[in-house]
């Protein structure tokens, strides 16, 4: 069995994780494993993705992975001298000399980082009809409600020139998504400009930003001189953000090829083709953001390129997985676990769990419900929130009516009372994070809230309970914020002898207990990296076994190099049919020869 079917440990603390050879916990920073000596991925020191040990760059971000620094012989300090550790890139700075005259001050770092540029339309104009003091008043809330929307999706404001701002995603926090975290972040500060538009009187048209988004690499750091100096970012990447900003029309947001490719798969674009730029060599590929996708695609696989595998080397995990669907079927409720690194097959494993449970006729009446906690920060009740989406078949792109029309149809359809459903409502909409429309909460203490909302989230899950058995997933719990955690807690304890499944993954960490009931039989489910059999039938799969025959020794070292994590393996084939290796011709794949 490939996967370790083993007790619970504490899911808080991720200085820990799992062995890439053996399953054995590793602690953070260790670069070799100390039960089998196997070397362990290394974080990308850009987005923090981990790296299989040979990678030179990173499949994420495309920023180099490296090699640790080597050790620098430092002088002994000496009064009035700044001594400055030695920067991992050349400097792109002159060599300034620091306010004592004695050291250049730089500390750069090379990094791929998404950069934004947002600029109010008609500033000039609008200066001219509006008092200053007025304007002035205009502007700084205008920054506030920007920087608010920079902040809340993770992002960082550089500065503010004139009426621009300059935000970066991926600097000096990253994030694995930081070029989605950018889009969205740009959507909700057109939103918050156009409303403050609405609410402060003034002369002219509308309120509107024009923005520019542009993912590449900077570098970045400490620029300036002595008290002068701060963290900012400097590079073509940064330019290129300005000039598509500057082309950008009113109300629209443009961005480059990087972006466009990295987030195409929850975000929706029209091309605008090449555009050249005055003084800048070659081209640059535009596309208009138009709005996020209603159902975002999986951001990762080769399907854009016509391939696709069944799943490889899990068949212990999925037959595990019905077992216990089987037994929560029969009345003893279940948690089941499902840890392992980032691209080693959760989500894969997951969705053929599903399938097959749909197609099962003995699990027909199972009610299946899919919730995915967000890597941009959980609200309070964030990932349960997702639960009772999915509950209410609610959409990613539905107004607030619709969110409480729907609400309001799943709890007619779990047979409550119009007096309970109205004592309901305002509770699950706190959950879904739609406020207190009908201020029914405010004079609520946080703690009796908190103590009502957990006995709403289980009154709705035994009244489903009631009509039929129940899968609830949860993907990326590591994720999750504390308070849905204590309510799935909660809801496990009280009901264990029910017909409810609750399937959640994470990644590895040293504290993953949280949802363990001693009331409720759990079960985790550690997926390991592929040995090399599966590993060269996941490649048969995807490009035939004429090919893995006849590429020489390509698929080894395809193979080698991810160490067994399908997703090192979808990068790696996504890279080489990219650089022209490989080739389709028909329905056959075959490997260009002096590549």
């Amino acid at each position: 069995m490939r996967g370790e079917i083993t007790a619970s440990r504490p899911l808080v603390r991720s200085c820990w994780m799992d062995c890439s050879g053996c399953g054995f916990e590793v602690e953070g920073g260790y670069a070799f494993c100390p039960r089998c000596g196997r070397r362990q991925p290394v974080p990308c020191v850009s987005c923090g993705y981990p790296c299989a040990p040979d990678f030179e760059f990173c499949p994420k971000c495309g920023a180099s992975v490296g090699a640790p620094a080597k050790a620098v012989e430092r002088p002994a300090p000496t009064p009035n001298r700044t001594i400055v550790p030695p920067s991992r890139t050349p400097s792109l700075l002159p060599n300034i000399e620091s306010e004592d005259g004695l050291h250049p001050v730089s500390d750069a770092d090379r990094r791929t980082v998404t950069v934004l540029f947002a600029d109010l339309c008609g500033f000039t104009t609008l200066s001219e009809q509006l008092d200053p003091e007025v304007m002035q008043a205009l502007q700084n809330q205008l920054f506030k409600e920007l920087t608010a929307a920079v902040r809340n999706f993770g992002g960082f404001v550089d500065k503010f020139i004139g009426d621009a701002l300059l935000a970066l995603f991926g600097a000096p926090v990253a994030h694995e998504d930081d070029p989605e975290r950018a889009l969205r972040a740009a959507l909700d500060m057109i939103a918050r400009t156009a409303r403050l538009g609405e609410s402060t009187p003034h002369s002219g048209s509308p309120l509107l930003l024009h923005i520019g988004i542009n993912t590449g690499p900077v570098v970045t750091g400490g620029l300036g001189i002595g008290t002068a100096k701060s963290y900012s970012v400097t590079g073509d990447t940064v330019n290129t953000a300005q000039r598509l900003q500057s082309l950008a029309a009113p109300g629209e947001v443009l961005v480059g090829e990087l972006t466009h490719r990295l987030t195409r798969h929850a975000f929706s674009y029209e091309s605008l083709g090449d555009v050249v730029f005055r003084g800048k060599a070659g081209s640059v590929l535009v596309h208009r953001l138009d709005a996020p996708l209603a159902t975002p695609r999986a951001a990762r696989g080769l399907e854009a390129l016509g391939l696709s595998a069944p799943i490889i080397g899990r068949g212990a995990e999925l037959n595990r997985m019905m077992a216990s669907l089987d037994q929560a079927c029969s009345g003893s409720a279940q948690l089941v676990r499902l840890v392992g690194e980032a691209g080693i097959g959760k989500s894969r494993l997951v969705k053929e769990f599903v399938a097959r449970v749909s197609d099962e006729d003995r699990f027909r009446n199972v009610a299946v419900r899919l919730a995915t906690c967000s890597p941009l920060g959980e609200q309070s009740f964030g990932a349960l929130g997702a639960v009772v989406r999915s509950a209410a078949g609610m959409m990613q792109n539905d107004s607030g009516d619709e969110v409480r029309g729907k609400l309001a149809g799943l709890l007619t359809d779990l047979g409550l009372q119009s007096e309970e459903a109205k004592r309901l409502m305002p509770l699950l909409y706190h959950v879904l994070g739609l406020g207190d429309p009908d201020a029914t909460l405010q004079h609520v203490e946080p703690e009796q809230l908190r103590r009502q909302i957990l006995y709403a989230v289980r009154t709705i899950i035994e009244r489903r309970l009631a009509l039929s058995p129940l899968l609830i997933v949860v993907e990326d719990l590591h994720w999750a914020d504390a308070v849905s955690l204590e309510a799935l807690r909660f809801v496990m304890d009280r009901l264990e002898r029910t017909r409810l499944m609750l399937l959640v993954t994470h990644r590895p960490a040293r504290d993953n207990g949280q949802l363990d009931s001693s009331r409720v039989s759990h079960t985790a489910l550690r997926l390991s990296p592929l040995n090399n059999d599966d590993g060269r039938s996941l490649l048969a799969a995807l490009f035939g076994e004429s090919w893995v025959n006849s590429a020489g020794g390509l698929p080894d070292q395809i193979l080698e190099r991810a160490g067994g994590n399908p997703l090192f393996v979808e990068e790696i084939v996504r890279g080489l049919v990219d650089r022209g290796v490989l080739m389709r011709e028909g329905q056959r794949w075959r490997t260009v020869a002096g590549e």
